[in-house]
């Protein structure tokens, strides 16, 4: 593994040479090759392939998990069996699904091996050799041709008609056509270097001969690989905020169970033990993790349906919280693919713009200004029709069926075939009625394809403003009398003289007709779009334009410039374009780049080490980034970016290294993600507010209980450990799950992304308040039966008795606490489908929203009526509930129900007045 210089496109031929000490035509004597296969193997050294014990430990190293984990711990110390039995099952479901989601976890160092060359053919001691690509070493002279994958960079010595795809490394949809003279200049991008061919690049065309200069993790993609290395994996806003809250809820617990303990003179008999660890368990949500599991992989399947595959749980988090979303370009916000969109032709100084979507054969002539022009028409212009017959024949691209992607042949000689195509002129019609020609193949040294040549003029100029590859279109009439020889002796020389110029084809790779769009979906849902690709900086600005992203900054957003602008440094220069190169941003230092009022929103010529650097700015700016892409070039960038989305059509490297993978490819799916991702985030605040507020509710209950002592001084529960796990049971899981698959909102992408994480002020209020109406009026409940309509006699021993008698008044109390907690906890699910609008609005969930949610009126229903036959079957209630029948005590109930409703309403009333910041649940 060595690398001999990094600017190896600066240096002549020579200088390479002799900088490696080998010879271009002779290439390494054996010995030097050995020896210098010494200092390490043409090899990418990685990661390895996936752990699976690594990923299982992943899963049950959180706080939460940690937490219940101690919790059946000690319920089966204390042989509370029912208890630590539901927590092992709660446990292992979370465990085995979040392992299964995340199996096919980073295998981004084996899927780079895979693009590996297997051999490579090389020149030693002026022979040519086959060897293994490991043993390929600097100062090798490597021979590639069509279809060969490169193995190692190289400086080019020698081509002919060398043309190699470097989509991977550039992202640039058309193949780099090489030369061997030096290249001038510092910092050139990876694209420019014309001289240079790159590690796991294709060979498209021609063939060549270069010094290898770099091999193993000294290559570009090599250093990719060290970039995906060196990114560390952080936690998410959420899983931050959830591990905290579990360790606060863990001392909190203890603290309560020693309260318990202490009121109870530290008796350690086994009802104050089991008392214990029940208000213990109420304080922690121990179906939250379990429930949220299971949202987030329903969320995983929704989104498979709409074309997004999530490979990490956390991302569907993640998604909701994206401020910028940086894209590249080619395959992503464009289609990939080389069209014909403008004809010019000198006559009159004609214009037509070519419509169609990609390799469509169908698509209709225009005037620039939009009007309709008739085929049939334009083509009784013979220069036109003759420019048509041009694109046709001078070509050897193949379609077949270009609906369905079967089309090969070089991206130009495409592009111009399906433009014949579109005029009903390709090459198979017109070669019925005209003998094929003569084709000379296209010359890297003349830059022509028989009648095709490239040249300056105004109209040139204008069309590659708009980002258009230009060629020009020209033809000659001859004969083999007027050569005086026949067509198979013809020489190129003679025949490319005297043409007659016929017009100018403007060819581009054309925005996807859903990205203008999608990206104005994003500027509506607070998120900037930025496009970072390996093209030019003209066609990267065309681009930009057409799919809106460089409309003009909005009012606050510049207001907002304005004020951040107060605090920098006043030498330092603000930029005033929002259009780069990596040359120029990479240029700027981080406190220039800091400096800047808007980081830029289009950057062409980009490197790898550009699209991290623009993440980090990002990240400085306390911005959560998203990078899109498909190649091997976008790989750190995807794993430094707070939501990796890679392409289904991209590199086996941009897959694994991403949180999300669009099998369509299609921009537009990113907002549906982003949609999607904003739902499932405001559900979990939903049954996060549900579950947390009902164990507030049952923390004031069994503390305050504590008060009620009999004539003993022993406290007297207000509910029995076997009510708690069985409240829990009943009004925990079900409703939350209905929650979790709430419909989205239909402004969810109308609102800013919301950064502030889970708990924010509003949901604390909310569960500490409404956990508090739903403990009193519980409470109040008890007194009235025992206090208000009863005897206030507690009796004794009335947590242990297994019949009514004397504490046949504590037990109707206990039914009455139980039934009012049961169904406000179940009536509380309505609540918290939206936590500011009354529940006599559709928005509230009312009205025609009432039975939308169906899975919600099933758990409210069942949940409501599980609970009444423990109150009146024999033996099940007295003695394993602790529990008694109810008679009037039901109309206590049924006004604690009433209650809790309206004080919710008055509650909402007071939010909706006196809050005036957005809701964006």
């Amino acid at each position: 593994m060595m690398e001999s210089s990094t600017d190896s496109y600066s240096k002549s031929v020579d200088e390479v040479s002799q900088l490696l000490g080998t010879n271009p035509d002779l290439g390494l004597l054996d010995a030097n090759a050995a020896e210098l296969l010494k200092h390490g193997r043409n090899e990418l050294k990685g990661q390895g392939g996936v752990n699976p014990w690594k990923i299982l430990l992943g899963q049950v190293a959180n706080g939460l998990t940690a937490v219940l984990g101690i919790a059946m711990v000690v319920s089966f110390a204390v042989r509370d069996y029912a208890e630590g039995g539901v927590l092992v099952l709660v446990i292992a479901f979370n465990t085995t699904v979040g392992f299964f989601q995340e199996y096919r976890a980073e295998k981004t160092m084996d899927a780079l091996r895979k693009m590996a060359s297997p051999s490579a053919r090389v020149i030693r001691e002026g022979g040519q050799h086959r060897i293994s690509s490991g043993e390929v070493v600097p100062g090798d002279i490597l021979i590639v041709e069509v279809g060969d994958i490169v193995p190692a960079d190289c400086r080019l010595v020698e081509v002919l008609n060398l043309e190699i795809d470097e989509a991977l490394l550039t992202g640039e949809a058309v193949p780099s056509l090489k030369t061997v003279e030096p290249i001038a200049g510092k910092d050139v991008s990876i694209g420019d270097r014309t001289n240079m061919m790159y590690s796991s690049t294709t060979v498209v065309k021609g063939r060549g001969r270069g010094i290898v200069v770099s091999t193993g993790m000294s290559t570009e993609i090599g250093k990719i690989s060290s970039a995906i290395n060196e990114t560390a994996t952080t936690s998410t806003p959420m899983q931050k905020k959830l591990n905290l809250m579990a360790y606060v809820l863990l001392g909190v617990a203890l603290i309560f169970a020693l309260i318990v303990f202490a009121v109870n003179r530290f008796q350690f008999d086994t009802e104050i033990v089991i008392y214990a660890i029940a208000l213990s368990i109420a304080v922690i949500p121990e179906g939250l993790i379990a429930v949220m599991t299971i949202v987030q992989a329903l969320g995983v399947r929704r989104m498979a349906k709409q074309h997004a595959l999530v490979r990490k749980l956390v991302a569907l988090e993640s998604l909701q919280a994206v401020t910028n979303i940086c894209s590249d370009k080619t395959g992503t916000l464009t289609q990939g693919k080389m069209v014909v969109t403008n004809i010019w032709l000198p006559e009159q100084n004609t214009e037509y713009v070519v419509g169609g979507q990609g390799y469509e054969t169908v698509g209709e002539l225009s005037a620039p200004e939009g009007r309709p022009i008739d085929r049939e028409v334009a083509l009784k212009d013979m220069n036109f029709r003759t420019l048509v017959e041009c694109c046709a024949l001078c070509n050897t691209a193949n379609i077949v069926e270009a609906s369905e992607g079967k089309v090969w042949g070089d991206p130009t000689e495409i592009a111009l075939q399906v433009f014949a195509y579109k005029m009903q002129m390709g090459k198979p019609m017109l070669r019925k009625l005209k003998e094929p020609i003569e084709e000379f193949p296209f010359s890297s040294d003349t830059k022509r394809m028989s009648m095709v040549c490239q040249g300056p003029s105004k109209e040139q100029e204008e069309m590659a403003k708009q980002g258009l590859r230009v060629l020009v279109i020209a033809y000659r009439q001859t004969s083999e009398r007027a050569l005086g020889k026949p067509v198979s002796r013809w020489e190129r020389e003679e025949v490319e003289r005297n043409l007659t110029f016929l017009g100018l084809v403007g060819i581009r790779d054309t925005p996807r007709f859903e990205s203008e769009v999608s990206v104005r979906q994003c500027h509506q849902a607070g998120i900037t779009v930025h496009m970072l690709t390996g093209d030019h900086k003209a066609t990267a600005l065309s681009i930009a334009k057409d799919v809106g992203i460089l409309e003009p900054l909005s009012a606050s957003r510049r207001s907002a410039s304005k004020r951040l602008n107060k605090k920098r440094d006043s030498h330092v220069v603000p930029m005033s374009s929002l259009v780069m190169t990596a040359t120029e941003f990479d240029a700027l230092s981080e406190q220039e780049v800091d400096a800047l009022d808007e980081l830029p929103l289009v950057i062409a010529r980009c490197t790898p080490s550009t699209k991290v650097r623009m993440i980090d700015a990002l990240h400085r700016r306390k911005k959560f980034a998203a990078m899109t892409g498909d190649g091997v070039n976008d790989a750190p960038s995807l794993k430094k970016s707070d939501v990796g989305i890679a392409m289904g059509a991209g590199s086996d490297v941009a897959k694994t290294s991403s949180d999300i993978v669009l099998t369509d490819n299609n921009f537009a799916t990113i907002v549906q993600a982003v949609a999607e991702g904003r739902r499932i985030f405001s559900n979990i605040k939903k049954f996060v507010l549900h579950l947390l507020s009902t164990n507030v509710g049952q923390v004031i209950v069994l503390l305050v209980g504590l008060a009620f002592k009999d004539v003993s001084g022993t406290p007297v529960f207000p509910l029995s450990p076997v009510q708690i796990l069985f409240l829990n049971l009943v009004t925990g899981t079900p409703p939350a799950m209905a929650l979790g698959i709430e419909a989205a909102s239909s402004t969810v992408m109308q609102v800013p992304p919301h950064l502030k994480g889970l708990f924010t002020i509003e949901l604390i209020a909310d569960i500490i308040i409404y956990g508090t109406f739903i403990g009193i009026l519980a409470l109040t409940n008890w007194v009235l039966v025992i206090y208000a309509f009863g005897n206030g006699n507690l009796a004794t021993q009335c947590n242990k008795a297994s019949n009514l008698g004397p504490c046949d008044t504590v037990f109707r109390a206990r039914s009455a606490v139980q039934m009012a907690f049961t169904w406000m906890i179940l009536f509380h699910a309505f609540n918290c489908r939206h936590l500011r609008a009354s529940l006599f609005t559709t928005e509230g969930g009312g009205r025609s929203r009432f039975f939308s949610n169906k899975l919600m009126l099933e758990a409210v229903f069942i949940g409501a009526v599980m609970p009444i036959p423990t109150l009146y079957i024999p033996y099940l209630n007295t003695d394993i509930f602790k529990q008694g029948g109810l008679t009037w005590e039901w109309v206590l109930v049924a006004a604690s129900v009433v209650v809790f409703f309206l004080l919710s309403e008055f509650y909402k009333l007071l939010k909706r007045r006196f809050i005036t910041t957005p809701y964006n649940m």
